[in-house]
């Protein structure tokens, strides 16, 4: 039966939100309005597009394109939308497999055991989980990301000798800059991406992201056209050299 426009309930009981004209299965969560969250022309053509490759099933979704262009805050709005969890999980150079499992530490009682990493409290939980940056991350931990992108969908950890099945709600995004265009990336095996839905994103239009800045902050649109026109020399200095990355950034 329907019960409003955004939302349909099966005879079984399970929820279904409408998302642009997709229905995403409600998460366990309250459902959030995200009225911060200035959905423009641009962003709604790809919430669609995210909603659809959702709706499709349980492929992992790979969404490139430039820094900034939004592409981890609109699955963090579509996670927010449907009730899910949302996990963002950052990939550098040196990012170690730890990171994502978990390793053995001290913890809060004082007892030396193994703490699961965010990873694998994601895949326990059945959040939504966004790997940022994938083609900077080492290949040993894309290597060892393989068996949960493939059909078995699972994930081992060899320090407990423990299988992990994740939840049905669990869902895998990832997010990359294209390689070449941004110092630092690699370029991912055809087989590897192969393994996910890929939604190509461009950068949001300088007069969207005036209107975002105007709408979020309510200051005067000759200064949000100054800072977008700022903003993006910054981001063509970024794409071609290392001035934002490590510790002792510009």
């Amino acid at each position: 039966k329907s019960t409003s426009k955004s939302e349909v309930i099966e005879p079984d009981g399970n929820k279904f939100i409408n998302v642009e004209g997709f229905f995403i299965e409600k998460g366990p969560l309250p459902i959030k309005k995200r009225d911060d969250f200035i959905l423009t022309k641009t962003a709604k053509r790809y919430l669609k597009l995210l909603a659809q490759a959702v709706f499709l099933g349980r492929v992992p979704v790979l969404l490139q394109g430039p820094t900034s262009s939004g592409k981890t805050s609109i699955v963090h709005y579509l996670a927010d939308i449907t009730g899910h969890a949302f996990v963002r999980i950052n990939n550098h150079e040196h990012t170690d497999m730890s990171e994502y499992i978990g390793s053995y530490a001290t913890s809060e009682t004082g007892k030396f055991e193994f703490i699961d990493g965010a990873l694998v409290r994601a895949i326990m939980e059945g959040a939504w989980v966004v790997l940022d940056e994938l083609n900077l991350a080492p290949s040993d931990v894309l290597e060892a990301l393989n068996r949960l992108l493939d059909d078995n969908n699972q994930l081992y950890v060899a320090e407990t000798q423990t299988l992990h099945i994740p939840k049905p709600s669990f869902r895998l995004f990832a997010t990359q800059n294209p390689p070449g265009a941004y110092g630092g990336r690699k370029q991912l095996s055809r087989a590897f991406r192969g393994r996910f839905i890929e939604i190509h994103v461009d950068e949001i239009p300088p007069s969207e992201l005036t209107t975002i800045i105007t709408d979020k902050t309510h200051i005067a649109p000759e200064f949000a056209r100054s800072m977008v026109e700022v903003f993006n020399q910054l981001r063509r200095q970024r794409q071609f050299s290392q001035i934002f990355a490590g510790k002792h950034a510009f």
